[in-house]
């Protein structure tokens, strides 16, 4: 980020900052955390990509990235808000990138702008308009940095009034070699992918209706008189604060897909990969998986299997 300002500038947006306090009591929204970067601030925007999304490039492969922001619907030449107080910057890379940083340790981005402000300005939270929706996007891409990692901005305390009411949904458990289904009745090593989904509290604007999210928590267990995993959740995929470290092809498995305009996405999950069904004794299981999203709602779809190694 390119922050760089001359020492009058930099006082100057000092003061400018400590003037502006007293007009941002009415235009702040009035709860924890901070309002949204388009108007009206302190109301819901539908969101039509969610933090840790797949975005995969030229294939519907597991070789991609994790979606860094949340993507909130708007009409192209829609202004942006900034919703920190701070200093623009730019993306060396991105022209269509504002940057605010408050110069301790916490940076907002907007993508997908025509920058409305220069590197070294000053900006106020709710006041400075940072940029304009840019054609043919119609969405500002939003993200937060603390400390250097990305965070989910849909985080409980962060960006708000958030009220999610819904619940994902686990759509298929399977059992699989190289992509292709083997059944339930299970021996030697195999991989384990669970297929689930979210939906997003509010109607997206088409094309972008309707298309599936990603939960924020997926959890599996192995439940059975014999379970060796016992009562024990295992996590495969938490973006509920920030992205996984992991390489995008551990938690997302073959066949994964995300949203375009004309398709939908499909979520595929790697529970196991690999695993060895000689670490269970031969009899009924069942493989539990459990989809929560960022405000705790939460639900369950499971299969049982039967290991028969050496029958």
């Amino acid at each position: 980020m390119d922050t760089t300002s001359h020492p009058t500038h930099s006082a100057a947006c000092l003061l400018g900052l400590v003037l502006a306090i007293v007009s941002l009591a009415t235009a702040a929204p009035a709860y924890a955390g901070y309002g949204w970067p388009v108007k009206p601030f302190h109301q819901q925007h539908p969101v039509r990509g969610y933090f840790g999304d797949p975005r995969i490039a030229g294939n519907d492969e597991a070789d991609g990235t994790f979606h860094f922001g949340i993507d909130i619907s708007a009409p192209n030449g829609t202004a942006v808000y900034a919703t920190l107080d701070g200093v623009a910057g730019a993306n060396a890379l991105h022209s269509d990138v504002v940057e605010v940083s408050n110069g301790a340790g916490t940076v907002f981005e907007y993508w997908h702008v025509i920058p409305a402000v220069r590197p070294g300005d000053c900006v106020v939270a709710y006041r400075t308009v940072v940029g304009h929706i840019e054609a043919p996007w119609s969405h500002v891409h939003f993200s937060e940095i603390e400390d250097g990692v990305y965070v989910n901005p849909l985080r409980p305390g962060a960006l708000g009034p958030y009220r999610d009411t819904t619940r994902p949904t686990v759509h298929l458990v399977s059992f699989e070699r190289n992509g292709t289904p083997v059944g339930d009745r299970l021996a030697g090593t195999v991989d384990v992918v669970a297929e689930a989904s979210d939906e997003t509290p509010l109607l997206v604007p088409a094309p972008w209706s309707k298309k599936p999210v990603t939960p924020a928590l997926v959890e599996w267990r192995i439940a059975g008189p014999r379970a060796l995993a016992g009562a024990s959740w295992h996590v495969a995929a938490d973006f509920r604060r920030a992205l996984p470290t992991v390489p995008f092809s551990s938690v997302y498995a073959r066949w994964t897909r995300q949203n375009h305009a004309w398709s939908l996405a499909r979520y595929r999950f790697v529970l196991l990969r690999g695993w060895d069904t000689r670490s269970l004794a031969n009899g009924t299981y069942r493989l539990v998986v459990r989809v929560t999203d960022t405000r705790g709602n939460t639900s369950t779809g499971e299969r049982p299997f039967v290991v028969v190694n050496g029958v």
